[in-house]
Order: C-alpha cells, then structure tokens, then sequence
C-alpha cells in the first residue's frame, strides 16, 4: 500500500474504491468519506446564535462534511478576546525564540534561518521514513511529495499492534479534539482506515526543528485493515503530505475551502529531497535552509515548471532509449505528464511505453550479468535532459534464494490534463538532488553523488547520457524487495483520467 493516498503493497488487488482517487503519493484512497451523525438539537434557523455558545451541546455533524468549517467557527467564537490575544502573544513570543517559520504570518514564503537535515530510514530501497514530530513526540513517517494531509497511527486505535510507534494524545498539552468530533473513512487498496479528526502542533523533523505549525489538522488512526501494520513489520508509523497546494483540494480536508495544507501553514519556501545510492541501508535526506533555497542559482541545477494544479508534476515532452527496434518517436506528442514523486517505489510507465519496459524486461539476464548492454533512459522535462543508467532500472532481488534482476516498471493506465502519465518515483531520486520550490512553483534538478551532494560536473544534465556515471551505474542493479513496495491507489480506481 501507499500511505497516505492508498498504496499497494506487491500485486495490485481489484480496487475498493468506488469513485476515481484524486490523490497521488502516500497513504490512503484519499478520498475520505465522512461519517454522519446527527445530533437531536435545535433547527438551522434558531439555533445558529446559541451554536456560538454552546457549540459543544448543540453541534451537528452534516452528511456533507462541512460541519467541520462550521464547528470550528463555532469553537473559536467562545474564546474570549483576553484569552486570544493572550494566546496569540504568548506562541508569537515562542516562536520568535526558536526562529519558527511562521513568525510572520502575513509573509507568504519563508526561508528557515537555518539549514535544518531529516536523515530518511531506508527499508530495502523502497521506503524512506524519518522523524516527525506531532506535540512533542516524535514519530517515524513517510514523507511523501504526493500526498495532502498528515496521518498517523494513535492510541485511539485499540487493536493496533502495540510494537508500533504510535501518537498518544493524552500525554500532548497542545492536543485539541475536533470539536464537531469529525470522523473519516479512507478507503485503501489494501484495506480500509478509519482515522479522528485533532489539532496539533505539528513539526517537520525532531524536536529542535523550527519549522513547524501550531493547531494544524491531523488524522489519528482508530481502526485499520493494513496488512502492513498488522503484521508490526512497518518501518513507519503515518504519512507527512509534502503537496505544494496551498489549500487542501475537495474530498481531502474538513473543509477545502478553509483547510490549508502543512507546508502552507508552515510558510516553508523550498525543501530538498535525495536518497543514497548505495546498500539497503544507504540512507535518505530531506533538507530546508537558506542554502536549499539557494540552490537554484547553483550551476548544474536546472529548473522545471510545475504545471500540475495539485501534484509535483510537469510536462514531459520526450522519452526515448536505444533499443534496436524500439521507436519512441510517437511517445508524449505534443506531451505527457510527469509526477515526481517520493512515495512511489518504482517507476511508471504508461500503457503505450509497455513495448518498450517488455523489452529491456527480456534484455536483461535473470542472473545480472549483461547490465552492461543495457541502455540508458532519456526524459526531456519542460526541457531539462534527466538519464538514469540500468542501476536506476534494475532491481537485484533474491527469489528461492537466488540473486535475480528485475524491472522496477510499472504500468500505468491514466491520462491528465498533459497526456499519459509516468511516475518519477524513488529511483529518481537516487540519481537527482531535486529542491521542490513553492514559491516559484519549480523544481530543480541535479545529478546526486552516491552520498546526495550535488555533483561536480557542471555537464551531467548533457544528452550525452554517460557523462559523469560511474562502471557501477552499468554493472549491478539495485538491491531492493519487490514485496514491499508502494505506490499510489488510484493506478487501479476506477475511470481513465487523474488530474494533476
């Protein structure tokens, strides 16, 4: 499974969901159906002036889920003025002492006053998590540029596998219950997840980050179908939605119009994101600072539009490889989309590219032993040049206890609003120091070192595809495990389109 958006965990199973997923990355159908209960009270018509005082006696939960916008108007309107000025002081004051970025409130991007490293877990080059911190407990997740919201596992969830690493409100002095008490059920390839809605502060890394967001919206897991946390083998406990939207799109939040996503609250400018080329321990990085927001000017980076309205996503207008008898010149014309993606473990393909993913399939020797012979792939992404050698491609896998290679390809069946859809996901990222840009709605890219600096040679974006590769790009693959990879659930919802 994917977490945040509906991941699947190995072979794609029918999908549950009944209507077409509009998220992208990390966990969850993310389509969240809310729950109605209604409360016996006063009607709409006479009732509004004693919702602002007695919200908590008199609130009632609408089919529509747009209670939440209500409520939450309701709650804050018994604050008394004292009360909020003096809270409002009193978090300013601790902000400005930590450096936060959300000091200022009325700037719309801010760059962190320091450079700020989340070091990313690696579990078998297929999932990548690192500490979050909900109030003051800190929490293994997946970071995922694909998702919208934060989602986590909780004591609310009595049935959950005690080994895992769970948020546990009642131990939070800055918890706050939903006060319309909303209740959400997502919808999951590989099964379902009810969570309750609650406000945090929540914190990008540890506990000594500054960048953070006071009294943000959170999901806390309360019953859950995942195989993958029921068996207590999970490496993370939930899922930090990195999206560049600045308000959570329909079906995701409490309300789309009020809700605004983490990094908006955040303020957060820019972030970086790269994962070590290396063993099954080679670790990851998310980066935020002055100098990851300066890194575009660096040179060997190059910068590419975000097109997509919700996702990382741009335009890719040309993929081709040297394959005798692979004609790539009809792929992505005029274009097809392109998502960059840290939650998807492969890389994704669509339908009409599948001769070509069959065929470096057949190319390869089961026992590794021609990556030699295998080519390069070649994206051209709102015209910047992106190779990854056969090390990107190839996975080493171990079958009856046997080494053996395989494609890390994918096929996808959707169209968007630029065509047909390819996923970038972890593979990419092995390969390209990549800086997600919020406030020039850009990505900028850069060919990675084995240990994610940024590489020397001001050439390695040349459409010579070997400049700057090393023997190793062309002779192992990538040791990973096919079982536990995640992607996004709504390659298998229903209908044919997704926009991004």
């Amino acid at each position: 499974f994917h977490p945040a958006a509906g991941w699947v965990q190995g072979a794609l199973p029918e999908p549950i969901v009944a209507a077409e997923v509009p998220r992208f990355g990390a966990f969850a159908s993310r389509s969240p159906r809310r729950m109605a209960s209604r409360w016996l009270g006063h009607a709409m018509s006479t009732s509004l002036c004693l919702l602002l005082v007695l919200q908590p006696i008199a609130a009632t939960k609408f089919a529509d889920g747009k209670s939440a916008l209500l409520n939450r108007r309701s709650f804050r309107a018994t604050v008394s003025a004292v009360e909020l000025a003096s809270k409002v002081a009193a978090e300013k004051d601790s902000r400005l002492q930590k450096g936060s970025t959300n000091e200022a409130v009325d700037q719309e991007f801010i760059t962190p006053s320091k450079d700020y490293s989340i070091e990313l877990s690696n579990h078998f080059n297929v999932q990548y998590s690192g500490r979050f911190t909900i109030g003051d407990q800190e929490l293994p997740m997946i970071y995922d540029t694909g998702s919208f919201e934060v989602l986590v596992l909780s004591t609310k969830c009595t049935s959950c596998v005690k080994s895992l690493s769970m948020y546990d409100y009642k131990k939070s002095h800055s918890f706050r219950e939903s006060p319309s008490h909303v209740i959400a059920e997502h919808a999951f390839v590989s099964g379902d997840v009810v969570t309750a809605e609650g406000f945090e502060t929540l914190r990008l890394g540890g506990r000594d980050s500054a960048v953070d967001a006071n009294d943000m919206t959170f999901w806390m897991v309360q019953k859950h179908e995942m195989k993958f946390w029921k068996t207590g083998n999970a490496i993370f406990s939930g899922i930090v939605g990195l999206s560049h939207v600045k308000r959570i799109p329909d079906g995701f939040g409490g309300d789309s119009a009020e809700d605004r996503s983490l990094l908006e609250e955040m303020h957060l400018d820019a972030f970086a994101l790269c994962y070590q080329r290396g063993g099954l321990n080679s670790p990851g990085w998310l980066k935020f600072g002055p100098s990851i927001s300066a890194m575009s000017r660096d040179r060997g980076f190059q910068s590419v539009d975000v097109s997509g309205d919700s996702h990382w996503a741009t335009k890719l207008s040309k993929f081709k490889v040297d394959l005798d008898g692979i004609d790539t010149s009809s792929l992505c014309r005029p274009s097809c989309g392109a998502l960059i993606d840290s939650g998807t473990s492969l890389l994704t393909f669509p339908r009409s590219a599948s001769h070509i993913t069959e065929a470096l399939k057949r190319k390869v020797k089961s026992d590794c032993s021609n990556l030699d012979e295998l080519p390069t792939l070649y994206f051209e992404l709102d015209g910047a040049e992106v190779v990854l050698p056969p090390r990107a491609y190839i996975f080493k896998v171990t079958e009856h206890g046997s080494p053996a290679c395989r494609g890390a390809f994918m096929k996808v069946d959707k169209e968007s609003q630029f065509g047909e859809v390819f996923i970038l996901g972890m593979p990419f990222l092995r390969y390209y120091f990549t800086v997600f840009d919020r406030a020039n709605k850009q990505v900028h890219i850069a060919r990675s070192t084995e240990d994610c600096k940024v590489a020397p040679h001001p050439s390695l974006l040349a459409t010579n595809a070997t400049v700057g590769l090393t023997s190793a790009d062309f002779a192992e693959g990538t040791s990973a495990d096919l079982g536990s990879v995640i992607f996004p659930a709504w390659l298998k919802a229903p209908g044919d389109f997704v926009r991004l």
